[in-house]
C-alpha cells in the first residue's frame, strides 16, 4: 500500500484515513517516528497482531454459515467416513 501525501508549511502531513483505520489511530494518539536511512517510518502504538487481523479481515471471505473451524471439522468428519 502506498499513497503520496503533502507536507504543509508547518511540517505537518496527514495520514490517509484508510491507514488510520487499519492502524486503529484516533485524534490525539501518539505515534513513534523513526528515521531509517532515507525513509521516515511511523510506528503505531497499537498491538501489531490486531493491525494484521484488521488487514486480513478486509480480504477474508465472509462466512455467513458458521466459523471456518466448524467447516474444517465437518469436512474432516466427512472425509473420515470415506476411509
Amino acid at each position: 500500500m502506498e499513497q503520496t501525501v503533502t507536507i504543509d508549511s508547518n511540517g505537518s502531513l496527514t495520514i490517509p484515513n484508510e491507514y488510520r483505520q487499519i492502524l486503529g489511530l484516533s485524534t490525539g494518539d501518539k505515534i513513534t517516528v523513526q528515521l531509517k536511512g532515507n525513509k521516515l517510518v511511523l510506528v503505531s502504538p497499537h498491538d501489531p497482531i490486531k493491525i494484521v487481523q484488521t488487514i486480513v479481515k478486509r480480504y477474508a471471505p465472509k462466512n455467513t454459515e458458521g466459523s471456518i473451524v466448524d467447516e474444517l471439522i465437518a469436512e474432516r468428519r466427512r472425509e473420515a467416513t470415506y476411509e
